[in-house]
């Protein structure tokens, strides 16, 4: 796997950064480059090149995963975008969190994973990764 990509609402707070941070380190053990709302909260540029680099960096994902404890309207148009093109996706949130009825029923997620905490969420993200990563 060449790429994954993390979805989620920009980080605002020291621990937003740390659980993005957490799932960065875990999909570096899969995959040689990974995009996350860290990188993106970095970039700027009108926000028509925001729009075009977001797609683009969907498209070039080999998998994605969608952090859904903090949902925006922004990371729905990118798992709707993920759909258009087939891309697999996991979805993670924390336990507590609505998770949307139409990312429920999406064909692309593979696996929605609710977690209790940092050491829940990097255990059973390691697992789905490994179970899904040859999936598209």
């Amino acid at each position: 796997m060449n790429k994954i990509l993390i979805l989620g609402s920009l980080p605002k707070k020291e621990e937003e950064t740390n659980l993005y941070n957490n799932i960065i380190e875990i999909a570096k053990e899969f995959a040689k480059i990974v995009k996350s709302p860290i990188d993106t909260a970095k970039l700027d540029g009108s926000v028509q090149e925001r729009y075009k680099r977001a797609f683009k960096t969907v498209k070039e994902a080999d998998l994605v995963i969608g952090e859904q404890s903090k949902p925006s309207t922004g990371q729905g148009m990118e798992i709707k975008e993920c759909a258009t093109l087939n891309k697999s996706l996991i979805v993670v949130a924390k336990e507590g969190s609505k998770v949307s009825g139409l990312v429920k029923g999406c064909p692309i997620t593979k696996e929605i994973i609710y977690y209790k905490n940092i050491e829940d969420l990097k255990l059973k993200l390691k697992n789905s990764i490994l179970k899904h990563q040859n999936i598209n």
